[in-house]
C-alpha cells in the first residue's frame, strides 16, 4: 500500500510545476527503496514529508486558480466586478426575486466630463479618479448591492430591495453627491458629474438584458438636447483654455458687462443681466469662446460665483445712485444642485446688503443632463436662500424638459420666436402665444429676449410679456457705462411714444 501511495503521488505530481514533480518523484523512489531495505520508519517519514509537500502545493494551486478566476471576473483597474460577474449577480437577483417577490433596481451610470480629466490632467489622473469613484460608490451602497465597471467611464449598480421610482431617485441623489465631491491633483481640482438612468424589476422589465436596456435608454435621455446646435457642435475641450481662465480669475482679468431689462408696461428699467467677458490686452473675449470648455471643470463654479459677487457689489452702487435694480447671473443647469455653489452663494448674500430676491439665477438648459432630475435637498437649500430662478431659452427642447422639474419664478422666451411676430409667420405667432400662455398658467413672469426693433417691442407688448431685453434699447455695457446710461440715456426715445 505504501508503494502504491508513493507512485500515485509521483504520477499526480506530473500536473505540478516540473521542479516539484522531480522532487516528489525522487522522494517516491527513495521511499520505495527504503521499504525494500526493510527500513519502514524512514520510509514513513519520507511519505509524511511528501504528503505535507503535496498538500501545500495543492493549496497554492487552489489559491492560484481562485485568484485567476477572480481576475477574470474583476476590473483590473478598480477591482470592481466586471460585466461577466455583474450578469451572474443579476441572474441571482432575478432568481431570488422570483422566489420571494423582492424587487431590485439596476442603475446605469455614465460619467460626464471624464474625458476632460484625461485631456487636462493626464491619464494617470483619470485612473485615480476612477479608483476613487469606485470606493465612493461602494461607500454609498450596502454589502448586498453590487457596483460594476462595465466600460471606460460607465458603471452599473444593482440595488436589492429598491422597488419604487422614489427609492431609486433617492439613491441617485446619494450616488451623485458622492461622485461630485472634488478630486485633488497637485493643488488643482477635478470635478465629475454623471448621467444616471434606472429600471426596476419587475415593473419595468423581466430580464436582465431588458432592464439594462431600459436603464441605458433613460440615462441617454438625460444627455440628449437635439435642439441646441451649440451642444451638437461643441468643440473638444481645450485644456489650455481651462488653465488660461484659471489664471485670468487669479489675475482679475474677468470683466462683467450688464444688459438692461425693462418693464413692458411702463418702460422702466427693471434689472440687468450679468454677462462675463475675458479681458485681454487687445480685446474682450466673448463667452462663447471659453465657456464650453469650462462646463465640467471646477472653474465654472468659481466663475459663476465671481460674476455673482460683482453683480451684488454693483447693485449696491446703483442703489446709492438711486437706481434699485435686480441682477440675473447665468448658471449651467448641472450646477443647480451643486452644494458648493449653493454654499458660495449663501456666503455672498450674507456679506451683502442686497436682498436675496433681487438676485436671479438664470438657468441655461443646455448640455448633458439638461432636464434631468436634480438632487432635491440641495435644490431646496438653494430655494431657501431666497434667490429667484429663471429659465433661459424657453421653447427649445431642453427647456421644455427642464420646466418640468425646476421650481421657477421666471422664463425667457427664446428670441427666434419673436423675430417673425406680426410678419405673417403664423407658426411663430402661435408658438410664441402658446409659450406665453404656458408661463402664465404656471404663474411665471415672462421675459422677451432678443427685442431688436420697434416692431419686436410692439409684438412682445401685444402678447403680454412682462419684461423685455434686447439691443433695441440697450446693449451689454460696462457697469460704469450703465450708470451713465441710466442717468442720461433713459427712457429711450424709441419707447417714448
Amino acid at each position: 500500500m505504501l508503494e502504491s501511495f508513493t507512485w500515485k503521488a509521483a504520477r499526480r505530481s506530473l500536473a505540478w510545476p516540473s521542479a516539484t514533480a522531480i522532487v516528489v518523484a525522487i522522494g517516491a523512489v527513495t521511499a520505495t527503496q527504503l521499504v525494500q531495505d526493510d527500513r519502514p520508519v524512514a520510509a514513513a517519514i519520507i511519505v509524511a514529508c511528501l504528503s505535507f509537500l503535496g498538500a501545500s502545493i495543492a493549496n497554492v494551486l487552489v489559491s492560484r486558480a481562485a485568484a485567476a478566476q477572480s481576475r477574470a471576473l474583476r476590473d483590473p483597474l478598480t477591482g470592481l466586478p466586471n460585466r461577466a460577474l455583474l450578469d451572474d449577480r443579476i441572474e441571482q437577483a432575478l432568481a431570488r426575486s422570483q422566489r420571494s417577490g423582492e424587487p431590485f433596481a439596476l442603475f446605469v451610470v455614465d460619467l460626464d466630463g471624464f474625458k476632460s480629466v484625461n485631456d487636462v490632467r493626464g491619464h494617470e489622473a483619470g485612473n485615480v479618479v476612477l479608483r476613487t469613484i469606485s470606493r465612493r460608490f461602494q461607500g454609498v451602497l450596502r454589502g448586498i448591492d453590487t457596483v460594476a465597471r462595465v466600460g471606460g467611464d460607465e458603471f452599473v449598480v444593482l440595488s436589492v430591495g429598491t422597488g419604487t421610482d422614489e427609492e431609486a431617485s433617492a439613491l441617485v441623489g446619494r450616488l451623485r453627491t458622492a461622485l461630485r465631491r472634488p478630486y485633488r491633483f497637485d493643488g488643482g481640482l477635478v470635478e465629475i458629474d454623471a448621467s444616471i438612468g434606472w429600471a426596476i424589476y419587475p415593473q419595468d422589465a423581466h430580464s436582465g438584458e431588458d432592464l439594462i436596456a431600459q436603464a441605458d435608454g433613460r440615462m441617454y435621455a438625460t444627455k440628449r438636447d437635439t435642439s441646441d446646435e451649440s451642444v451638437v457642435r461643441r468643440p473638444a475641450l481645450d485644456g489650455g483654455i481651462v488653465r488660461d481662465l484659471e489664471a485670468a480669475l487669479e489675475r482679475d482679468e474677468i470683466v462683467v458687462h450688464y444688459q438692461p431689462i425693462v418693464q413692458m408696461r411702463t418702460g422702466a428699467v427693471h434689472g440687468v443681466e450679468a454677462l462675463v467677458r475675458r479681458l485681454r490686452s487687445d480685446r474682450l473675449v466673448a463667452p462663447s469662446e471659453f465657456l464650453p470648455h469650462l462646463e465640467h471643470t471646477p472653474v465654472v463654479r468659481t466663475l459663476t460665483l465671481a460674476v455673482a459677487a460683482d453683480a451684488l457689489r454693483r447693485l449696491t452702487i446703483w442703489d446709492a445712485e438711486g437706481h434699485p435694480l435686480t441682477a440675473a447671473v447665468n448658471v449651467p443647469y448641472r450646477m443647480l444642485d451643486d452644494a458648493s455653489l449653493v454654499g458660495g452663494l449663501e456666503t455672498l448674500l450674507e456679506r451683502s446688503s442686497i436682498a436675496a430676491e433681487r438676485l436671479t439665477l438664470e438657468i441655461v438648459p443646455s448640455g448633458p443632463g439638461a432636464g434631468s432630475e436634480l438632487d432635491e435637498p440641495v435644490v431646496q437649500r438653494l430655494r431657501a436662500l431666497g434667490v429667484k430662478l429663471s429659465l433661459d431659452d424657453l421653447g427649445r427642447a431642453s427647456s421644455v424638459a427642464a420646466i418640468r422639474v425646476l421650481p421657477l419664478d421666471q422664463v425667457k422666451i427664446d428670441a427666434m420666436f419673436l423675430h417673425d411676430l406680426g410678419r405673417g409667420g403664423e407658426r411663430s405667432d402661435a408658438i410664441a402665444r402658446s409659450l406665453v400662455e404656458l408661463a402664465r398658467r404656471l404663474g411665471l413672469e415672462t421675459v422677451a429676449e432678443g427685442v431688436e426693433s420697434r416692431h419686436a417691442w410692439d409684438a412682445a407688448s401685444d402678447l403680454g410679456f412682462d419684461l423685455a431685453q434686447g439691443f433695441f434699447f440697450g446693449h451689454p455695457m460696462s457697469a460704469d457705462d450703465l450708470s451713465d446710461w441710466l442717468t442720461t440715456s433713459w427712457p429711450a426715445v424709441a419707447l417714448a411714444g
